[in-house]
C-alpha cells in the first residue's frame, strides 16, 4: 500500500471520529452503492443519480456532526474518488492503519 494513500486513509477516518457522522457515511454508503445496482437492474441512468445524490447529500449532513470536516469530505472525495472508496471501505470494515512490515495489503 502506498504511503501515500495511507496517509489519504488516515484523514479521512480521522474525519469520521463521531459516532453520528460514523454512522450516517456508512448509511450514505450504502444508499449509493443501492442506488448504482438500482439503476443497473432497472436500466435507468435517473434512478442511479437519485440515490448518488440522496447518498451524497447524507455524507454531506453526516459530516455536520463532527465541525469543520464538511469541506475537507468533499474537496478530498472528489479529488481522489476512488482512494475515497478504498479508504471508505478501510473505515467501515475497520481494518488497521498499520500493516506488519514485510508484509502487503491490497
Amino acid at each position: 500500500m502506498s504511503e501515500a494513500f495511507v496517509a489519504y486513509r488516515d484523514r479521512l477516518i480521522s474525519r469520521h471520529q463521531t459516532a453520528a457522522t460514523s454512522a450516517i457515511s456508512t448509511v450514505a454508503d450504502i444508499v449509493m452503492i443501492g442506488s448504482i445496482a438500482a439503476g443497473v437492474a432497472t436500466r435507468r441512468v435517473a434512478v442511479a443519480a437519485a440515490g448518488l445524490s440522496a447518498g451524497a447529500a447524507l455524507a454531506v449532513i453526516a459530516h455536520f456532526f463532527q465541525p469543520g470536516t464538511v469541506r475537507d469530505e468533499v474537496t478530498q472525495v472528489l479529488g481522489h474518488p476512488i482512494w475515497a472508496i478504498r479508504a471508505e471501505t478501510h473505515r467501515i470494515f475497520r481494518r488497521a492503519a498499520t500493516v506488519p512490515a514485510g508484509t502487503s495489503q491490497m
